[in-house]
């Protein structure tokens, strides 16, 4: 008996130390981001924002279909449209960033053009 608790316990602790290697998918954390005013930031926030866009017309669609209470309709497209909102300003913010590089690139090629 005492075989097969410390059997159960050392498979325990394996599965414990071993786990983290398996579970990770290799992919950095969005606030590692070294740089992030890069073109696949923003293609990931346009992607997000047509999900939550997407998410929003489901939530219609399941009130006039009966599925969700008007209740639960309501706390849900509160919650998405606050998610979009933020979405959206931080896409005007990266934009404008590429807006303002841009700029300051063309004022330097024409000071030396001149």
């Amino acid at each position: 008996m005492a075989v097969v608790i410390a059997l159960g316990i050392a498979v325990a602790v394996v599965a414990f130390v071993v786990a983290p290697f398996f579970l990770l998918t290799g992919e950095p954390s969005k606030g590692t981001s070294k740089n992030p005013e890069t073109p696949e930031d923003l293609a990931e926030l346009l992607a997000e924002k047509e999900t939550l866009y997407a998410a929003i017309q489901e939530l219609d669609f399941d009130l006039k279909s009966g599925k969700l209470s008007p209740e639960d309709h309501g706390a849900l497209r509160q919650r998405h449209e606050t998610q979009a909102a933020t979405v959206l300003k931080r896409i005007d913010e990266l934009q404008g960033m590429t807006r303002a590089a841009e700029k300051s690139c063309g004022s330097r090629r024409e000071k030396r053009k001149g």
